[in-house]
Order: C-alpha cells, then sequence, then structure tokens
C-alpha cells in the first residue's frame, strides 16, 4: 500500500453486515404513470384496497417518517410513486395489479438499504472468506490465476492535502462548488466546526431520530464531498469546499440501515431542492434477480428530468482476487452513476463490485478513491479514516459539483458524460473501474 502520512483513528461505523440477498420490509413499491396519476391512485385504491392513504409533496416529505402508522399507502405525487403496506391475503392483488390496472407502470417489494463502508468486523469476515477461497482454488485442477487487485506503489504526501483530494485533482482545479448545492443522503450529519454556515437545509426521514449524526457515516461522506479548503486542524480533505450541504437522514443511527421509503422520501426532497444539483447516495442494497429496480430507475430518471445527478457506491461485498460481485442497487440503475473505489497505489479496492454481463445487470461507471480516506468525524470535531465505495462516492459527488459550477447551464447528462470523459484511464478492467479514475475540472 503506499505510504500515507495522515494519523487519524480508523472509523468505527455502526454497520450491519450487508446481506446478500435482498432482504424485505413487507411493503411495495408502486410506481405510478405520471400521465395518468388520478387513473393509478384509483387504481391502487381498488386493487390494494387501499383506504387511507398519505399524499406527500416535497416539502413534506420529511413527514414521511412520522406518517399514521394506520395508513395504507404513502403516495408521493410529484414524482408518481408511492409506498403501500397491504395485508397478506392482498399480496397477490397488488402484484398483479400492475398487468390488470390503468395507471400502475410497475409493482416491487420493499427492501432495505445499508450503509457501503467497511469496518473491523467486515474486514475481519472479508479476510476469512478470502482466505478459504484461496485454498479452494488451489486445490483446483483448472485453477486461474486471479486478476490483480493492486497497481505500482504510489507514494503519497498527506502534510497539506488527503491522497484523494490529491488523486482526484481537486487540489489543481481552480473550482470549488460554488453555488452547487450537494444533496448528502445518509445517516445525517454532525454540526462539526469545518461544516459551520455550510450546511444550507438539513432533515430526517427516520422515524424518531433527529438529522444528528449518531453513527458517523454521514458526517465523513459529507467532510470528503464538502469538507474546507484550509481547515484548523487537519490537511485538506473535502473536493468542493465552498458547495452547499443538504443533509437527508435516510439511514439510522444504529446500523446504517434504511427501508426504501426513506430513500425515495430523501431522493423525492432532494429533486425539489433548487440549489441541489447532485444528490449522493453511500448505500445499497443486493440486486434483484431480474436486475435493476424498475420503479428506482424511473425515479431516477424523473430526478434527472428536474435537473439532478445521482450518484451511488458500487457496494462492498467483493471479495477479490477470488470473488467479485455486481453492483448493488441503486447504483445498478442505468440513470445514477455507480463508483467502485480504488486504493492509495491506484488498484481496485479488493471489497469493491463490479459490472454484470447480464441484462439489467449494471455496470460500473467511473471510480473514485475508497480506501484510508480520511474526513469529519462526529465525535467533538475531529476526524477518521474509512474505506468503502461509500468514501468513493462523495469524491465523485464533489468532482460533479465542480463541473456545474463551471457549465452552470449543463444538463444532469451532460455533467456525467464530462465525468466520464474526464477519468484518468487505469490499468485495470472498465468491468471493475468503469472510464477510470474521476478527475476534477
Amino acid at each position: 500500500m503506499a505510504e500515507l502520512k495522515i494519523k487519524a483513528p480508523q472509523a468505527e461505523f455502526g454497520l450491519r453486515p450487508p446481506p446478500m440477498e435482498p432482504e424485505y420490509t413487507g411493503g411495495f413499491i408502486v410506481l405510478l404513470d405520471e400521465e395518468n396519476l388520478n387513473a393509478g391512485i384509483s387504481a391502487l385504491k381498488s386493487a390494494a384496497g387501499v383506504s387511507d392513504a398519505v399524499h406527500i409533496d416535497s416539502h413534506d416529505a420529511p413527514h414521511v417518517a412520522n406518517s399514521p402508522p394506520n395508513s395504507d399507502a404513502i403516495i408521493f405525487d410529484e414524482m408518481a410513486v408511492a409506498i403501500v403496506d397491504v395485508e397478506p391475503d392482498q399480496t397477490e392483488a397488488i402484484c398483479a395489479s400492475k398487468d390488470l390496472r390503468r395507471g400502475i407502470l410497475a409493482v416491487e417489494r420493499e427492501t432495505y438499504f445499508y450503509a457501503s463502508a467497511e469496518t473491523d468486523y467486515f474486514r475481519g469476515y472479508r479476510d476469512g472468506v478470502s482466505d478459504t477461497l484461496a485454498r479452494y482454488f488451489e486445490k483446483r485442477a483448472d485453477h486461474i490465476e486471479p486478476t490483480a487487485v493492486e497497481g505500482p506503489k504510489v507514494s503519497w504526501d498527506e502534510a497539506d492535502a488527503t491522497w484523494g483530494v490529491q488523486a482526484v485533482l481537486a487540489t489543481e482545479s481552480r473550482r470549488t462548488g460554488a453555488g452547487v448545492g450537494i444533496a448528502i443522503l445518509d445517516t445525517g450529519i454532525h454540526r462539526h466546526q469545518d461544516f459551520a454556515g455550510r450546511i444550507l437545509r438539513d432533515v430526517s426521514f427516520i422515524p424518531g431520530e433527529s438529522v444528528d449524526d449518531g453513527n458517523g457515516h454521514g458526517t465523513h461522506c459529507a467532510g470528503t464531498a464538502c469538507g474546507p479548503q484550509s481547515p484548523d486542524s487537519a490537511p485538506r480533505y473535502g473536493v468542493a469546499p465552498d458547495a452547499y450541504i443538504l443533509a437527508g437522514k435516510v439511514l439510522d443511527n444504529r446500523d446504517g440501515r434504511a427501508q426504501g421509503r426513506s430513500v425515495i422520501a430523501g431522493i423525492v426532497w432532494a429533486t425539489a431542492e433548487k440549489e441541489c444539483r447532485v444528490i449522493s447516495m453511500s448505500f445499497s442494497s443486493p440486486p434483484a434477480s431480474e436486475g435493476y429496480s424498475v420503479a428506482l430507475e424511473a425515479l431516477a430518471r424523473r430526478a434527472v428530468t428536474k435537473g439532478k445527478l445521482l450518484v451511488a457506491a458500487a457496494g462492498n461485498t467483493s471479495r477479490r482476487p477470488y470473488l467479485v460481485q455486481p453492483v448493488r442497487s441503486p447504483a445498478n440503475c442505468p440513470s445514477i452513476l455507480a463508483v467502485a473505489a480504488v486504493t492509495p497505489n491506484l488498484g481496485v479496492a479488493d471489497f469493491s463490485c463490479a459490472g454484470s454481463a447480464y441484462p439489467r445487470g449494471g455496470g460500473v461507471d467511473l471510480a473514485a478513491p475508497g480506501v484510508d480516506v480520511l474526513s469529519t468525524s462526529p465525535s467533538g470535531n475531529g476526524y477518521v479514516v474509512g474505506s468503502g465505495t461509500s468514501m468513493a462516492t462523495p469524491h465523485v459527488a464533489g468532482v460533479a459539483s465542480l463541473l456545474f459550477e463551471e457549465n452552470p447551464q449543463a444538463t444532469p447528462a451532460q455533467i456525467a458524460d464530462l465525468l466520464r470523459l474526464r477519468c484518468h484511464p487505469l490499468a485495470i478492467s472498465s468491468q471493475d473501474v468503469g472510464r477510470g479514475l474521476v478527475q476534477a475540472p
């Protein structure tokens, strides 16, 4: 590994081990036809027996966390999507509704999402799995040599700026993200001294929890995207030091876990915030067997048409070099940029998920620093080092804000193209790192 000068504790976010199969909440996500919204709502009520629906607009989106417990459905009218809780005997009716009812485009089971950072538990588990797989392959007659993970050794002097900020060329850029808002949808945010005057708005979508970050994951991601240019007691660690911070708490404090409805509410809220141009999502869920979520893809596409660029963590469930897992949800959606993680040696991180060749499988778009990344901690006004595709994602969000500052009239699709075109090519398969290492303008 490259030589690092930074001395800071390793982040120990309170996270649950990421599941390998989707975990369901018992609810359903229903995608409604924007052109026939009233027809879709009527069909929903008749198909699933919904009698007590709560209609939520973007300004009321935070109330999804405290919706009446006896309501059958939460309907986000502006984005034409609903969350429905039905009795077990209604499950078949709601699943069949998209084929039978006008105005309903898709019905999917609601899943849980999880923060995409590594902890000591995950590292120990990963090392154990890797060792088992290594012994297995060594015994096979048709043994195939694993692909290289690391690149050539690189030395980073982090006295003035972290290796990640240097690697994406943020230290060389004249842009600072001024006037551009980045929505960090995560575990909330701690009002660290480095964020003074920078948090434009913050809301919680988690029942019974304030936006204060009791986990640390969201604060770390916010720092990577938007940390100041000259911190008082740390090297520069933020990519876009003048970008606005919009913090949406969609993951809980205890496990860094979220129901799909919290994620959807956060996207609806961020999409309605006029200053927001980039939505950063450092969480994931196992991909369904049929590929990306049609409902989440439609939601992302609708956000894009409203001027928002969405980026998400590819996921951390690979155990390279012997086991490579596919990009997770929602990063596997075509309208969301999937971010892989690279090491200080500019090799692919051993945990980073990869693109899938299967139809609707989803690929990696680009990569960013995701190992030994220094950023803000919710403990006092300190700093910690974290690893994961969670840490890579806000690097890309920060660079995207620099591009929006430079090209204020650009569409999200144009900024996505610029991000890909400006990437520094890496000597690694595009399946692992997409177009390469993201680079600031």
